[in-house]
Protein backbone atom coordinates (compact mmCIF):
# COMPACT_ATOMS: atom_id res chain seq x y z
CA UNK A 1 0.00 0.00 0.00
CA UNK A 2 1.52 3.26 -1.09
CA UNK A 3 0.43 6.92 -1.49
CA UNK A 4 -0.95 6.26 -4.86
CA UNK A 5 -3.12 3.22 -3.54
CA UNK A 6 -6.72 5.15 -3.21
CA UNK A 7 -8.43 2.03 -2.60
CA UNK A 8 -6.30 1.38 0.21
CA UNK A 9 -7.19 4.69 1.32
CA UNK A 10 -10.81 4.44 0.86
CA UNK A 11 -10.71 1.12 2.80
CA UNK A 12 -9.22 2.99 5.87
CA UNK A 13 -12.40 5.94 5.53
CA UNK A 14 -14.42 3.34 5.98
CA UNK A 15 -13.20 1.87 9.05
CA UNK A 16 -13.35 5.29 10.45
CA UNK A 17 -16.46 5.47 8.98
CA UNK A 18 -17.98 2.64 11.00
CA UNK A 19 -15.83 3.44 14.34
CA UNK A 20 -17.99 7.11 14.83
CA UNK A 21 -21.64 5.58 14.00
CA UNK A 22 -20.85 2.72 16.57
CA UNK A 23 -19.87 6.16 18.65
CA UNK A 24 -23.22 6.86 18.25
CA UNK A 25 -24.56 3.79 19.32
CA UNK A 26 -22.68 3.87 22.55
CA UNK A 27 -24.75 7.36 23.50
CA UNK A 28 -26.15 7.04 26.96
CA UNK A 29 -29.47 7.70 27.81
CA UNK A 30 -30.95 7.76 24.16
CA UNK A 31 -33.89 5.33 23.16
CA UNK A 32 -32.87 3.01 20.61
CA UNK A 33 -35.27 4.85 18.38
CA UNK A 34 -33.51 8.18 18.73
CA UNK A 35 -30.07 6.43 17.78
CA UNK A 36 -31.25 4.65 14.66
CA UNK A 37 -32.31 7.98 13.18
CA UNK A 38 -28.58 9.58 14.19
CA UNK A 39 -27.49 6.21 12.72
CA UNK A 40 -29.62 7.08 9.64
CA UNK A 41 -28.56 10.37 9.05
CA UNK A 42 -25.47 10.18 9.69
CA UNK A 43 -24.68 7.33 7.29
CA UNK A 44 -25.97 9.60 4.75
CA UNK A 45 -23.94 12.55 5.75
CA UNK A 46 -20.05 10.78 6.18
CA UNK A 47 -19.97 9.55 2.78
CA UNK A 48 -21.74 13.05 1.07
CA UNK A 49 -19.64 14.64 2.31
CA UNK A 50 -16.12 13.52 3.12
CA UNK A 51 -14.82 11.65 0.54
CA UNK A 52 -15.57 11.88 -3.01
CA UNK A 53 -12.84 15.10 -3.86
CA UNK A 54 -9.71 14.34 -5.32
CA UNK A 55 -8.42 13.88 -1.72
CA UNK A 56 -5.19 15.05 -2.27
CA UNK A 57 -4.52 16.26 1.41
CA UNK A 58 -5.29 13.51 2.42
CA UNK A 59 -3.00 11.35 0.03
CA UNK A 60 -0.44 13.66 0.90
CA UNK A 61 0.13 13.02 4.10
CA UNK A 62 1.01 9.32 3.59
CA UNK A 63 3.50 10.56 1.01
CA UNK A 64 5.19 12.99 3.55
CA UNK A 65 5.49 9.80 5.13
CA UNK A 66 6.68 7.83 2.67
CA UNK A 67 9.55 10.11 1.78
CA UNK A 68 10.58 10.72 5.57
CA UNK A 69 10.81 7.02 6.33
CA UNK A 70 12.41 6.51 3.26
CA UNK A 71 11.41 2.75 2.45
CA UNK A 72 7.99 1.31 2.16
CA UNK A 73 5.38 1.52 5.34
CA UNK A 74 4.64 -1.27 7.50
CA UNK A 75 0.95 -1.92 7.62
CA UNK A 76 0.57 -0.10 10.55
CA UNK A 77 2.43 2.99 9.52
CA UNK A 78 0.15 2.77 6.72
CA UNK A 79 -2.75 2.69 8.30
CA UNK A 80 -1.74 5.26 10.93
CA UNK A 81 -0.59 7.86 8.08
CA UNK A 82 -3.86 7.26 6.35
CA UNK A 83 -6.13 7.77 9.38
CA UNK A 84 -4.41 11.28 9.86
CA UNK A 85 -4.72 12.01 6.15
CA UNK A 86 -8.33 11.45 6.59
CA UNK A 87 -8.71 13.63 9.24
CA UNK A 88 -7.62 16.61 6.97
CA UNK A 89 -10.41 15.43 4.88
CA UNK A 90 -12.16 15.46 7.58
CA UNK A 91 -11.12 18.94 7.99
CA UNK A 92 -11.98 19.99 4.63
CA UNK A 93 -15.28 18.64 4.72
CA UNK A 94 -16.46 20.54 7.62
CA UNK A 95 -14.85 24.00 6.10
CA UNK A 96 -17.10 23.02 2.73
CA UNK A 97 -20.52 22.25 4.44
CA UNK A 98 -19.94 25.89 6.28
CA UNK A 99 -18.07 27.28 3.36
CA UNK A 100 -20.88 26.64 1.27
CA UNK A 101 -23.81 27.68 3.46
CA UNK A 102 -21.95 31.13 3.57
CA UNK A 103 -21.42 31.51 -0.19
CA UNK A 104 -24.93 30.23 -1.49
CA UNK A 105 -23.35 27.73 -3.60
CA UNK A 106 -25.42 25.31 -5.45
CA UNK A 107 -23.45 22.37 -5.97
CA UNK A 108 -20.12 20.87 -4.96
CA UNK A 109 -18.51 17.73 -6.47
CA UNK A 110 -20.90 17.35 -9.24
CA UNK A 111 -23.67 17.11 -6.70
CA UNK A 112 -26.00 19.56 -4.62
CA UNK A 113 -24.47 20.98 -1.65
CA UNK A 114 -25.10 19.26 1.57
CA UNK A 115 -27.36 21.95 2.88
CA UNK A 116 -28.90 22.04 -0.46
CA UNK A 117 -30.42 18.19 -0.07
CA UNK A 118 -34.19 18.68 0.75
CA UNK A 119 -34.12 16.24 4.28
CA UNK A 120 -30.78 18.76 5.43
CA UNK A 121 -31.54 21.97 4.96
CA UNK A 122 -29.11 25.22 6.46
CA UNK A 123 -30.26 24.63 9.98
CA UNK A 124 -29.18 20.88 10.12
CA UNK A 125 -25.94 21.65 7.58
CA UNK A 126 -24.65 24.22 9.96
CA UNK A 127 -24.79 21.47 12.83
CA UNK A 128 -23.33 18.63 10.82
CA UNK A 129 -20.28 21.16 10.43
CA UNK A 130 -19.92 21.24 13.58
CA UNK A 131 -19.90 17.65 14.43
CA UNK A 132 -17.44 17.04 11.36
CA UNK A 133 -15.13 19.44 12.96
CA UNK A 134 -15.54 17.03 16.89
CA UNK A 135 -15.45 14.05 15.03
CA UNK A 136 -11.36 14.92 14.02
CA UNK A 137 -10.66 14.84 17.61
CA UNK A 138 -12.35 11.86 18.51
CA UNK A 139 -10.89 10.24 15.81
CA UNK A 140 -7.09 11.53 16.91
CA UNK A 141 -7.70 10.37 20.15
CA UNK A 142 -9.25 7.40 19.77
CA UNK A 143 -5.63 6.36 17.15
CA UNK A 144 -3.11 8.59 18.76
CA UNK A 145 -3.79 9.24 22.36
CA UNK A 146 -0.70 7.43 23.23
CA UNK A 147 1.69 8.29 20.46
CA UNK A 148 4.21 10.63 21.26
CA UNK A 149 3.60 13.26 18.78
CA UNK A 150 -0.49 13.37 20.14
CA UNK A 151 -0.28 16.60 21.49
CA UNK A 152 1.86 17.90 18.55
CA UNK A 153 -0.59 17.03 16.59
CA UNK A 154 -3.57 18.45 18.08
CA UNK A 155 -1.87 21.63 17.93
CA UNK A 156 -1.70 20.98 14.11
CA UNK A 157 -5.14 20.89 13.89
CA UNK A 158 -6.30 23.53 16.24
CA UNK A 159 -4.22 25.91 14.71
CA UNK A 160 -4.77 25.44 11.40
CA UNK A 161 -8.44 25.68 12.14
CA UNK A 162 -8.31 29.07 13.61
CA UNK A 163 -5.44 29.88 10.67
CA UNK A 164 -8.30 29.10 8.33
CA UNK A 165 -11.08 30.31 10.02
CA UNK A 166 -9.43 34.10 9.90
CA UNK A 167 -8.60 33.66 6.10
CA UNK A 168 -12.91 32.92 6.00
CA UNK A 169 -13.77 35.79 7.50
CA UNK A 170 -11.17 37.87 5.10
CA UNK A 171 -12.12 36.61 2.53
CA UNK A 172 -16.45 36.82 3.66
CA UNK A 173 -16.00 40.21 4.29
CA UNK A 174 -14.33 41.45 1.03
CA UNK A 175 -17.52 43.65 0.79
CA UNK A 176 -18.29 44.45 4.31
CA UNK A 177 -22.15 44.36 5.62
CA UNK A 178 -24.04 47.07 7.35
CA UNK A 179 -27.81 47.13 8.78
CA UNK A 180 -28.05 43.74 8.20
CA UNK A 181 -26.98 43.52 4.23
CA UNK A 182 -24.18 43.90 1.77
CA UNK A 183 -22.54 47.10 2.05
CA UNK A 184 -22.09 49.32 -1.15
CA UNK A 185 -19.32 47.55 -3.21
CA UNK A 186 -15.93 49.11 -2.59
CA UNK A 187 -13.51 48.13 -5.02
CA UNK A 188 -10.72 49.92 -3.09
CA UNK A 189 -10.46 46.64 -0.63
CA UNK A 190 -9.89 44.77 -3.62
CA UNK A 191 -6.49 44.77 -3.08
CA UNK A 192 -3.71 41.94 -4.18
CA UNK A 193 -2.33 43.04 -0.74
CA UNK A 194 -5.34 41.93 0.82
CA UNK A 195 -5.83 39.09 -1.37
CA UNK A 196 -2.51 37.47 -0.71
CA UNK A 197 -3.13 37.67 3.19
CA UNK A 198 -6.78 36.04 2.40
CA UNK A 199 -5.33 33.13 0.71
CA UNK A 200 -2.71 32.60 3.38
CA UNK A 201 -4.80 31.97 5.96
CA UNK A 202 -7.85 30.35 3.93
CA UNK A 203 -6.22 27.90 1.69
CA UNK A 204 -2.42 27.77 2.11
CA UNK A 205 -2.44 26.33 5.71
CA UNK A 206 -5.06 23.52 5.88
CA UNK A 207 -4.50 22.42 2.24
CA UNK A 208 -0.48 22.25 1.81
CA UNK A 209 1.06 22.83 4.92
CA UNK A 210 -0.82 20.47 7.32
CA UNK A 211 -0.81 17.43 5.47
CA UNK A 212 3.46 18.38 5.49
CA UNK A 213 3.82 18.70 9.10
CA UNK A 214 1.37 16.15 10.24
CA UNK A 215 4.12 13.66 8.42
CA UNK A 216 6.93 15.78 10.07
CA UNK A 217 5.33 15.35 13.26
CA UNK A 218 4.60 11.63 13.07
CA UNK A 219 7.95 10.57 11.94
CA UNK A 220 9.01 12.21 15.47
CA UNK A 221 10.40 15.44 14.35
CA UNK A 222 10.49 17.98 17.01
CA UNK A 223 9.77 22.11 15.53
CA UNK A 224 12.13 23.01 18.72
CA UNK A 225 15.53 21.10 17.57
CA UNK A 226 17.52 22.94 14.95
CA UNK A 227 17.20 19.81 12.02
CA UNK A 228 13.32 20.19 13.24
CA UNK A 229 12.84 23.73 12.70
CA UNK A 230 13.97 23.81 9.68
CA UNK A 231 12.23 21.37 8.35
CA UNK A 232 8.92 22.38 9.26
CA UNK A 233 10.17 26.08 8.09
CA UNK A 234 10.72 24.43 4.85
CA UNK A 235 7.35 22.80 4.42
CA UNK A 236 6.21 26.54 5.03
CA UNK A 237 7.83 28.44 2.76
CA UNK A 238 6.75 26.23 -0.03
CA UNK A 239 3.46 25.46 0.86
CA UNK A 240 2.47 29.14 1.22
CA UNK A 241 4.13 29.62 -2.51
CA UNK A 242 1.81 26.55 -3.40
CA UNK A 243 -1.24 27.80 -2.06
CA UNK A 244 -1.79 31.23 -3.56
CA UNK A 245 -0.67 29.29 -6.67
CA UNK A 246 -3.49 26.78 -6.45
CA UNK A 247 -5.62 29.33 -4.71
CA UNK A 248 -5.26 32.02 -8.15
CA UNK A 249 -5.94 28.39 -10.02
CA UNK A 250 -9.25 28.62 -8.50
CA UNK A 251 -10.31 32.05 -9.12
CA UNK A 252 -9.28 31.06 -12.86
CA UNK A 253 -11.42 28.35 -12.87
CA UNK A 254 -14.18 29.62 -10.88
CA UNK A 255 -14.88 32.27 -13.98
CA UNK A 256 -13.59 30.38 -16.68
CA UNK A 257 -14.44 26.41 -16.46
CA UNK A 258 -17.54 24.65 -17.21
CA UNK A 259 -19.38 23.64 -14.46
CA UNK A 260 -19.56 20.25 -15.70
CA UNK A 261 -15.55 19.75 -15.43
CA UNK A 262 -15.35 21.81 -12.31
CA UNK A 263 -17.93 19.65 -10.41
CA UNK A 264 -19.37 23.14 -8.94
CA UNK A 265 -21.29 26.42 -9.90
CA UNK A 266 -18.63 29.44 -9.65
CA UNK A 267 -20.41 32.24 -7.40
CA UNK A 268 -17.49 34.43 -7.07
CA UNK A 269 -18.30 36.87 -9.21
CA UNK A 270 -21.84 37.42 -7.69
CA UNK A 271 -20.67 37.17 -4.09
CA UNK A 272 -18.18 39.96 -4.63
CA UNK A 273 -15.14 38.01 -3.54
CA UNK A 274 -11.82 39.58 -3.50
CA UNK A 275 -10.76 37.03 -6.28
CA UNK A 276 -7.20 37.37 -7.94
CA UNK A 277 -8.86 37.95 -11.72
CA UNK A 278 -11.00 41.19 -9.77
CA UNK A 279 -7.86 42.73 -7.92
CA UNK A 280 -5.94 42.03 -10.91
CA UNK A 281 -8.34 43.41 -13.37
CA UNK A 282 -8.45 46.82 -11.59
CA UNK A 283 -4.74 47.06 -12.13
CA UNK A 284 -5.34 47.00 -16.14
CA UNK A 285 -8.61 48.39 -16.66
CA UNK A 286 -9.70 52.21 -18.04
CA UNK A 287 -12.52 54.73 -16.37
CA UNK A 288 -15.00 52.50 -19.07
CA UNK A 289 -13.99 49.11 -17.94
CA UNK A 290 -14.19 50.04 -13.98
CA UNK A 291 -17.41 51.11 -14.36
CA UNK A 292 -18.59 47.63 -15.71
CA UNK A 293 -16.97 46.23 -12.38
CA UNK A 294 -18.68 48.76 -10.66
CA UNK A 295 -22.05 48.35 -11.90
CA UNK A 296 -22.10 44.41 -12.40
CA UNK A 297 -19.77 42.82 -9.75
CA UNK A 298 -21.26 41.75 -6.71
CA UNK A 299 -24.62 41.36 -8.30
CA UNK A 300 -26.58 37.94 -8.57
CA UNK A 301 -27.66 38.89 -12.03
CA UNK A 302 -26.65 36.44 -15.08
CA UNK A 303 -26.07 38.99 -17.89
CA UNK A 304 -24.03 41.13 -15.27
CA UNK A 305 -22.11 38.28 -14.39
CA UNK A 306 -21.53 37.64 -18.25
CA UNK A 307 -20.66 41.16 -18.57
CA UNK A 308 -17.48 40.62 -16.26
CA UNK A 309 -16.37 37.75 -17.67
CA UNK A 310 -16.44 39.33 -20.91
CA UNK A 311 -14.48 41.60 -19.27
CA UNK A 312 -11.90 39.09 -18.10
CA UNK A 313 -11.55 37.96 -21.42
CA UNK A 314 -11.01 41.75 -23.23
CA UNK A 315 -8.46 42.17 -20.40
CA UNK A 316 -7.14 38.43 -21.44
CA UNK A 317 -6.91 37.16 -17.69
CA UNK A 318 -6.70 33.73 -18.82
CA UNK A 319 -3.92 34.58 -20.71
CA UNK A 320 -1.77 36.54 -18.02
CA UNK A 321 -2.79 33.43 -15.49
CA UNK A 322 -1.04 31.16 -17.79
CA UNK A 323 2.08 33.75 -17.83
CA UNK A 324 2.15 33.54 -13.87
CA UNK A 325 1.58 29.49 -13.85
CA UNK A 326 4.67 29.15 -15.88
CA UNK A 327 6.67 31.70 -13.72
CA UNK A 328 5.39 30.06 -10.11
CA UNK A 329 6.41 26.84 -11.79
CA UNK A 330 9.69 27.97 -12.25
CA UNK A 331 9.96 29.48 -8.80
CA UNK A 332 8.76 26.35 -6.94
CA UNK A 333 11.29 24.16 -8.89
CA UNK A 334 13.85 26.54 -7.79
CA UNK A 335 12.74 26.52 -4.34
CA UNK A 336 12.34 23.08 -4.21
CA UNK A 337 15.61 21.99 -5.24
CA UNK A 338 17.04 23.98 -2.62
CA UNK A 339 15.45 21.59 0.48
CA UNK A 340 17.78 19.44 2.30
CA UNK A 341 17.19 16.63 3.01
CA UNK A 342 17.27 16.12 -0.68
CA UNK A 343 14.54 13.37 -0.47
CA UNK A 344 12.23 15.97 1.01
CA UNK A 345 11.63 17.45 -2.37
CA UNK A 346 9.66 14.07 -3.14
CA UNK A 347 6.94 15.60 -0.95
CA UNK A 348 6.60 19.25 -3.21
CA UNK A 349 7.71 17.33 -5.94
CA UNK A 350 4.62 15.18 -5.60
CA UNK A 351 2.08 18.39 -4.38
CA UNK A 352 3.61 20.31 -7.37
CA UNK A 353 2.53 17.30 -9.47
CA UNK A 354 -0.81 17.54 -8.35
CA UNK A 355 -1.75 21.31 -8.97
CA UNK A 356 0.23 22.19 -11.97
CA UNK A 357 -2.07 22.47 -15.15
CA UNK A 358 -5.20 21.33 -13.01
CA UNK A 359 -9.03 21.51 -14.64
CA UNK A 360 -10.88 21.00 -11.53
Amino acid sequence: MTSSDKDAFLAIYKEIESDLIADIQKLPALSDSVKQQLIDYYSVCLPYTVPGGKMTRGLTVIKGVEVLKQRKLTDKEYKDAAILGWQVEWLQAFFLVADDIMDGSITRRGSPCWYKKPNVTQDNAINDALILENMIYQTLRRHFKKHPSYVQILELFIDTTFQTEVGQHIDTNGTPYADGKRAPLDLLRFTLDRYQGCVRYKTCYYSFYLSCALALAYCGYDPDTPEGKALYQNAEDICMILGEYFQIQDDVLDAFAPPEVLGKIGTDIEDAKCSWLVCKALELVNDEQKEILMTHYGNHDAEGVKKVKELYRELKMEELFQTYEEEQKKICDDLIAKIEPENFQELFKFLLGKIYKRQK
